[in-house]
């Protein structure tokens, strides 16, 4: 019966999702493509979402459905048709596409990818408990110390800078069973864990590449994890925090390209070269300075940003008119670029998206000299190869990696299972999303098959005895 009952309550959230995305439609100036939207956000809820366990596959495409229907969004906030928004030809045939696309993407991940076991809140109970909270407050302590100098000294050597950014993720991994152990376990640190928080989402502030979200995605994917059913009491105390979250997000639109421009002092390069106390300064001149016109600023670059269908939609509009398809050059160009070493390969040259951006879209963009980097995402990679039928294999098979590192990760009863959840968290919150280039997106996910096997091999063995003794 009460699986019954549940099933009642999922279909009565998914007509008013549908309802709420039908009504959209009405006054937007695209009413199937909203339709269309409201049904592939359903899919990708109802077909991932698993009770008690991470929702990190949820985010991770319901983040790439943002970053496609968002132009939907910008394009009726402005009240200008997206081909004229964005120059584009036939806009709306490519947005119907990329979101069947995704809907067949995660249809097919939805049978691959398979638990051998049924989670419930007991047993995640079980499992923190056997964790000993002290020794994570260490672990995360360590990691928080020893891999940015790690990362500062392998800069030099870009094989082995990658490795390491895969192995920082343990960093990530300590912070997300201090977050479950937040929300699952009675504790004296839960003081300790909080102030951790606050200071990850400040520092996050500080940094170039505004990794603060990076911490409201954890805690977001901690607690729906351990309540997993959505009620009208969970809405009502999540509700203050989102709107806070939204305003910060409004705020941080509107200041990011002078804050940048500070922290570098205009170098236009991707470092940071003030002191934390200057660049906290700077954000609290700002918000002081805060006002209305600022906010609605603010809110309109979130909207543009929060898209990333521009570039997509410039190059549907010049591939094949203008710029015949590659016919796989890409791909195999971003495959050997992947696997094969600099030393063997001395002229491959180093990663610049811009430049093939602006080449496919006609627009200039600042490239890698110039400290920029502007991707066209991986979509438009494969779409400029393969066209925008043949281009659902190599998503296809994109999608089979994904839901076989998921399910190999999630099945693993080696260790404990909240540090298997934790792991799994971190690793798929770390994943590229719609707007990461090919290179970028593959390439994350070599470095983090590589990080499981030698995970397996070396250290994941060690962390588990390490938070499971007394």
């Amino acid at each position: 019966m009460r699986k019954k009952g549940k099933k009642l309550d999922n279909s009565v959230a998914q007509g008013i999702i549908l309802a709420l995305f039908t009504m959209y439609g009405i006054f937007s100036q695209y009413m199937w493509l909203s339709i269309l939207g409201g049904l592939t956000l359903i899919i990708i809820v109802s077909l991932l979402w698993k009770p008690y366990v991470p929702p990190a596959l949820v985010f991770l495409f319901s983040y790439q459905w943002l970053q496609i229907f968002g132009a939907v969004f910008y394009s009726d906030y402005l009240g200008i048709p997206i081909d004229e928004l964005f120059n584009g030809v036939d806009s709306e045939v490519l947005f119907l596409a990329t979101l069947t696309q995704v809907i067949i993407m995660v249809i097919y991940l939805s049978r691959i990818f398979k638990l051998n076991y049924t989670p419930d809140e007991e047993t995640l109970r079980t499992s923190i408990n056997q964790l000993n909270t002290k020794q994570l407050l260490t672990g995360y302590l360590i990691s928080f110390i020893i891999f940015p100098l790690i990362m500062t000294f392998t800069r030099s050597n870009a094989s082995l800078n990658q490795l390491i950014i895969a192995f920082s993720v343990i960093k990530k991994v300590f912070l997300m069973m201090l977050i479950y152990t937040l929300f699952l376990k009675r504790t004296q640190y839960r003081g300790i864990i909080i102030l951790i928080l606050i200071v990850e989402f400040i520092m996050g502030f500080l940094s170039y590449f505004s990794s603060f979200k990076e911490v409201i995605f954890c805690i977001v994917v901690g607690y729906l994890t351990v309540n997993p059913v959505i009620k009208t009491r969970m809405v009502l105390r999540l509700l203050p925090l989102m709107s806070i979250v939204f305003v910060l997000m409004i705020f941080w639109s509107s200041v990011k390209g002078d804050y940048r421009d500070f922290l570098n002092n205009g170098s236009r390069k991707q470092e940071v070269t003030v002191s934390r106390t200057d660049a906290l300064n700077f954000l609290l001149d700002r918000a002081e300075n805060y006002d209305i016109d600022s906010f609605g600023y603010g809110g309109e670059i979130l909207l543009h940003r929060a898209q990333y269908m521009e570039q997509y939609t410039l190059v549907y509009a010049r591939v094949p008119s203008v710029i015949p398809y590659a016919n796989g050059d890409n791909i195999i160009g971003t495959l050997n670029f992947i696997f094969i070493p600099r030393f063997l390969n001395p002229s491959k040259g180093l990663l610049d998206a811009s430049t093939k951006t602006s080449y496919y879209t006609g627009k200039s963009y600042a490239n890698a000299e110039q400290g920029t980097a502007i991707p066209m995402g991986y979509f438009c990679d494969l779409y400029i190869d393969f066209g925008l039928v043949i281009m659902i294999i190599p998503l296809l098979i994109i999608t089979f990696i994904t839901g076989r590192a998921a399910t190999y990760i999630l099945n693993n009863n080696k260790y404990n299972l909240i540090f298997i959840y934790s792991l799994f968290s971190a690793v798929f919150l770390s994943l590229g999303t719609f707007e990461s280039d090919i290179i970028i997106y593959l390439g994350q996910i070599r470095n983090y098959i590589v990080f499981m096997i030698l995970g397996n091999v070396i250290v994941f063995r060690r962390i588990n005895k390490f938070i499971t003794s007394n």
